[in-house]
């Protein structure tokens, strides 16, 4: 039963991962959307990102986090709202 236990355990570590990496991802576009001046280039940019964080939220809901990634994930959710917030949003309007 180890190696069930180890395939889990990097199972869950991949969650992490691609929960952290979707936020970075998420964060990444709504700076593009910012800087854009062209609307189907901001619409496509936002809806990448909306993407991006659904996805990462998908991860949440399945994934055992430690503390510490937890810690990583509120901070990267708080620039997301922060970088958002500057643009007039919020993440309840994704």
């Amino acid at each position: 039963m180890v190696i069930k236990s180890q395939s889990t355990e990097q199972q869950n570590a991949f969650k992490v991962e691609l929960m952290q990496t979707n936020l970075e991802t998420a964060i990444a576009f709504v700076k593009l959307a910012l800087q854009s001046d062209d609307e189907r280039e901001i619409i496509r940019h936002r809806q990448k990102a909306c993407e991006a964080y659904e996805e990462a939220l998908h991860s949440l809901s399945t994934a055992a986090l430690t503390h510490i990634e937890l810690e990583s994930i509120r901070t990267k959710m708080a620039h997301l709202e922060s970088v958002l917030m500057g643009s007039g949003e919020s993440l309840e309007s994704f």
